[in-house]
């Protein structure tokens, strides 16, 4: 009967840290103010052709939970440099993350897609994709460093991002 214990505690052992290694969770920070431009005017939208979208925020996921939370606030631009609208966005949903892994649990590189919400005094938003790259040993041909709205603000122009290992 020891046997039958000793084998379940070991297997009881062996599974939970097979899933703690298969669960990481991160945090991600915009460094800096992130730059994104819009390439196209967005029918039924107030974003024309070289409009600028400036976020700056954090957040943290874990993919295995599919879970994701932040936000940060917004400024978008004219071309000519006028202030269109300003206001906050909220993750609200996960959608997937590809690790390129890093030096150090501090300074990893990514590929984020969440789910925001931009809120705004003029309008809110909803259901937008954000994503968020950082070429921390990123493999070639990734996406550009910085943030994008893909569909609305689609070319980074600006701004740093970084995620952190936190498991």
């Amino acid at each position: 009967m020891s046997s039958v214990l000793t084998i379940l505690a070991l297997a009881t052992t062996i599974l939970g840290s097979a899933q703690a290694a298969g669960s990481a969770s991160y945090s991600f920070n915009l460094v800096s103010p992130n730059l994104a431009k819009a390439e196209n005017a967005v029918p039924g939208t107030p974003i024309g052709v070289g409009d600028v979208l400036r976020l700056t925020g954090s957040g943290a996921f874990d993919g295995t939970s599919a879970i994701a939370t932040g936000g940060g606030s917004f400024t978008h631009y004219r071309p000519n440099g006028s202030v269109l609208a300003r206001g906050i966005w909220l993750v609200t949903g996960f959608q997937s993350f590809k690790s390129y892994g890093g030096p150090n649990p501090g300074a990893q590189g990514g590929l984020l897609l969440v789910t925001v919400t931009l809120i705004g005094p003029e309008a809110t938003f909803a259901g937008l994709t954000l994503q968020v790259s950082c070429l921390i040993n990123a493999p070639a041909g990734a996406p550009e460093e910085g943030t994008t709205l893909p569909g609305f603000f689609q070319e980074p122009t600006g701004g740093t991002t970084l995620f952190h290992l936190t498991n």
